[in-house]
Formats: C-alpha cells, structure tokens, sequence
C-alpha cells in the first residue's frame, strides 16, 4: 500500500512537472515582445486599420475602441487620433472630441482642420449643436453674398439659442447689405447689449442708422 502510494507520489510531481513544463512553453511561444518598435507600430496600424473600416461603414461605437487601442499603444499617432476625434464629434461625444481635437493639436499644431473642427465642438458645448450647424450654413450664405437667405438663417440660429450673441451681429450686418437698416439698426443694438465693448458693432450700427434716415 505505501509502495503504491509512493509511486503516484511520484508520478504525480512528474505530472505536474511536465504540465507546468509545458505551459510556460506555450506562454513563450504566444508572447508579444511590446518593447520591439515594429511590434507596436504594426499592432498600432492594425488597430487603426480596424477602427477606419468600422468607422466607414458607420459602426461609430465599435470604431472607437479600435482607435484606442491604436493610440494607447502608439500615444504619438496622430493620425489615429485624429479619426478618434472625428468618430468622437459623429457620435455626439462632445466632452470626448474636444479633448481628442486638442491632442491632435498638440501632436500637429499646424493642423487647420483640426482647430476648425475643436472650434466647432466648443461651440456645440456652448450653443447647442442644432444652433451652431445653423449659424454655419449662415455664414456660408453670407460668403456667397446671398444676403436673404443669410438672414433667414441667422434669424433661425437665434430662434434655436437666443444666446448665440455672434448671431445678432451677423445679422444685423447681412441686414445693412440688405438696405433694411431699420432692421439691422435693431439686431446690432441686441448685439451691443451682449457684447458692449464690440466697436466693430459700434461703428456698424451707426452706418445703419445713417442709411435709416
């Protein structure tokens, strides 16, 4: 009885000796070396790559963890960050893209695009998204010297954010191009009452009243 006890005493530490053995051989061959450069990089693209894919085909969620996993393993990849801010602003994370828009920022300053875009998302914060789409497409009006639709935009912008004081001056001045000075005389003086220190409104809204008389 005890030399039988003896033997799978025995039998079992060669056991377990040859499992334990034969797992730290498989945790070898399946381990990823994260301090190889190429490693990162390519581990980095592929999850780009991934995200991209996700991103196009409008799975917005899905593409956003790809991205992070790129830019949590390659922390200077702007260009990952750039579409994690970009799938951030499509998804309505506002909070998320401005800080995402400000690291591609500070990875590339020169970067026009992305301080449209981080401009864009504050002003969303601060107005509303619906309020500033619509002040856009004003602007854009306004540029084309389209001066009617100009003011019917801006005056939809106000109707959704009251608070949106840019909207009055611009306004008011697509108004005075319109030759309705009394108009434009009243939009710059709401204007005026947000912002009294604005001598650029100042000087406009006495062109207004000069055309008014």
């Amino acid at each position: 009885m005890n030399r039988n006890v003896g033997r799978c005493f025995v039998l079992s530490i060669f056991l377990l000796f040859f499992i334990f053995s034969g797992l730290g051989y498989a945790l070898d061959t399946v381990e990823i070396d994260y301090g190889d450069q190429n490693t990162v990089e390519g581990y980095a693209q592929t999850m780009f790559d991934q995200g991209y894919n996700l991103y196009q085909a409008g799975r917005y969620g899905d593409a956003i963890q790809f991205f992070i996993d790129a830019t949590s393993s390659k922390p200077d990849f702007a260009k990952a960050w750039y579409w994690l801010a970009r799938t951030y602003q499509e998804n309505n994370m506002v909070d998320e893209a401005i800080w995402a828009w400000r690291k591609v920022i500070q990875l590339d300053p020169s970067n026009a695009q992305a301080q449209y875009f981080l401009n864009k998302m504050q002003n969303w914060k601060l107005y509303g998204k619906e309020a500033w789409e619509i002040y856009e497409q004003a602007q854009n009006a306004y540029l084309q010297n389209q001066h009617l639709p100009a003011i019917q935009l801006f005056e939809a912008a106000i109707r959704e954010n009251p608070s949106l004081e840019v909207a009055y001056y611009w306004l008011g001045i697509s108004q005075l191009k319109n030759e309705d000075y009394a108009a434009a005389v009243r939009s710059l003086e709401k204007y005026l009452t947000l912002q009294p220190q604005d001598k650029n409104a100042q000087y406009w809204l006495n062109q207004a009243k000069k055309g008014k008389k």
